[in-house]
């Protein structure tokens, strides 16, 4: 064995195509990218608050996870897998078993019309929200809108869930974790961990028409939360809770609004009913987070009365709370806290409306709800809060029990019914008329060009809830929609105002959180088994060709010194053959 043939092979074992299928290969593929494709979503996290100390919602925000789809597939208290969902499919029992064995994230999909769902569905998904934002978790809670991407991951999650089978063995699973494909959600750069929000702040917007130059006083205060609630801050456009109530309460003002100068004083074609009764001023407010408890509401009466010598609540004797109207056709509750005495404007007006419209609008029913205040820090109504400041008020509703109202992103303007939102706005205008002017002939106060106007609710109505309006996404400085709102009520009356509160740090009775949504991105990856069972693989093949190396070389070196030799004597022949050749020419 020549030495010079051993040097051959040793350059043949150090050269780079030898080195590159041994040893680079195996490495190459292992650390290779297992992604096949992804696609990215727009993602709404669950609401995330603190109400009077307690938390709701999730504190949950970052996904990177294998997933899977149900039902389908077992729910499995894994720390790495989270769960693709359609809402129609997730049921309470499913909701409360995903939470208990604390998954890494669940991810629901929501369609984008919900005319289709039946009301057993509805009814569900009612429940489910209410069971979402009311006990506090730290899983990731995320809303997906249906769209055909969604759709079609949640296609790919479920066919890799039925190609398995439930009664697969064990090792017909490894075998299908190892060749199949799977799907990894993870959110994007702009979802982080969520922090509280130190720039928050409720706005309540007033507007006024003024009876006369010298008259200021404001004997009835109408008011509307304008804000919004779902179980996802984005997806919460409240048509009838609120935006009926704000859509009611605007129109008011506007035909109201013709009886009252824009210079303060009385203009020269009244109605003829008007003729020798003096013009009351009237306050409007659209009040902020409303579905927090009130809260705008409690921040303007303690500005209004605790903190100031000249309120514009000093005479007032009826507020009117307007939530949630457009829930029930053909139903108008009158909820008050105490008894209403004989002789006080809240009896004449209650009177005034359920008689009135006895006669305007047979099939609209009105009837008188009493309940007292309850002591705990959740209120009922919004009402309660003038009630406890000892203001009578009332809240009219459309609903019996303020628990029927839903707080649901099924909170769509299509099941709106402006007829019956109609209805019951020229009823309560009607009602009012009668109790300020004392007009006798129910249903000649607003008619012809002082009617109300259809399209006027109907646009409003649009505006609004086009908007999602949860307190979170309003609560920034300057808001468009907040402003917008204020140039809508400044149309109709004298005075508008904004009454700007920032919670006290130190007050944990409200508290924000940012990371409403971002981006959730799905890849189309192998699963973590396939990297597991790849890198064994690779180890394995590396320690046997380290033995077979290290142990065997003799032959090794005997089998690359044989090729060596036949090609050494190969390319002795044909230089042999050549140099012949040359010497013949």
């Amino acid at each position: 064995m020549s030495i010079e043939h051993g040097s051959e092979i040793v350059e043949v074992l150090r050269s780079f195509f030898f080195a590159y299928f041994l040893i680079a290969l195996p490495i190459f593929v292992s650390i290779s990218p297992s992604c096949l494709a992804a696609t990215e979503f727009p993602a709404f996290r669950l609401q995330q608050f603190d109400l009077h100390g307690s938390s709701y919602g999730t504190s949950g925000s970052i996904l990177s996870y294998e997933t899977r789809v149900l039902p389908g597939s077992q729910i499995v208290g894994s720390p790495r897998r989270c769960y693709l969902v359609k809402i129609a499919d997730l049921t309470l029992e499913m909701y409360r078993n995903l939470v208990k064995y604390s998954v890494a994230g669940i991810v629901i999909i929501v369609p984008v019309q919900f005319g289709t769902l039946s009301e057993g569905v509805v009814e569900q998904i009612h429940e489910l929200e209410d069971l979402m934002v009311e006990e506090a978790t730290s899983i990731p809670v995320y809303l997906l809108q249906e769209s055909k991407d969604a759709l079609e991951l949640y296609e790919t999650v479920k066919e890799s869930a039925e190609s398995l089978g439930a009664n697969s063995s064990a090792f017909q699973t490894l075998l299908h974790h190892i060749h199949g494909n799977g799907v990894q959600l993870v959110t994007g750069s702009t979802i982080g961990t969520p922090k509280v929000r130190t720039d928050a702040q409720v706005v309540n917007i007033q507007g006024a028409l003024i009876g006369s130059k010298s008259d200021k006083n404001f004997p009835i205060l109408i008011t509307a939360h304008y804000d919004s609630m779902s179980p996802a801050a984005e997806l919460s456009f409240g048509a009838d809770s609120n935006a009926s109530g704000v859509s009611l309460l605007l129109e008011l003002a506007r035909i109201f609004s013709h009886l009252y100068s824009h210079q303060g004083s009385m203009t020269a074609k009244l109605p003829s009913w008007t003729t020798g009764r003096s013009q009351k001023s009237l306050l409007f407010l659209l009040s902020g987070a409303g579905h927090f408890n009130y809260h705008g509401t409690q921040k303007y009466l303690e500005d209004q009365i605790d903190s100031s010598d000249n309120s514009d609540l000093q005479e007032t004797r009826l507020v009117l709370c307007l939530d949630s109207l457009a829930g029930t056709p053909n139903r108008i509750y009158i909820h008050v806290s105490r008894s209403i005495r004989e002789g006080t404007m809240l009896h004449a007006f209650s009177q005034n409306l359920i008689h009135g419209t006895a006669k305007l609008y047979p099939e609209l029913k009105v009837d008188l709800i009493q309940r007292k205040v309850r002591t705990e820090n959740l209120l009922s109504w919004e009402h309660e809060k003038f009630h406890l400041k000892k203001i009578n008020a009332v809240s009219l509703s459309s609903y019996e029990n303020s628990e029927n109202i839903k707080s649901s992103i099924l909170d769509t303007k299509d099941r709106v019914d402006i007829e019956d939102l109609a209805k019951k706005t020229h009823a309560i205008a009607e009602a009012l008329a009668a109790t300020i002017y004392n007009v006798t002939e129910i249903g000649t106060a607003f008619s012809g060009s002082l009617g109300v106007s259809k399209d006027s609710l109907a646009s409003t109505l649009e505006y609004i809830s086009s908007e999602p309006r949860s307190a979170q996404l309003l609560a920034s400085k300057q808001n468009k929609f907040v402003q917008s709102l204020r140039s809508f009520l400044a149309r109709y009356t004298h005075e508008t105002s904004l009454f700007i509160m920032k919670p006290d740090k130190r007050d944990s009775n409200l508290v924000f959180y940012d990371t409403t949504g971002g981006t959730i991105t799905a890849y189309n990856v192998k699963p973590a088994i396939f990297d597991l069972v790849l890198s064994i693989a690779i180890a394995a093949y590396l320690a046997i060709a380290y033995f077979f190396m290290t142990q065997h070389f003799s032959k090794l070196y005997s089998f690359f010194e044989e090729i060596f030799q036949e090609s050494s004597n190969t390319s002795n022949g044909l230089s042999n053959h050549i140099q012949k050749k040359e010497k013949a020419q």
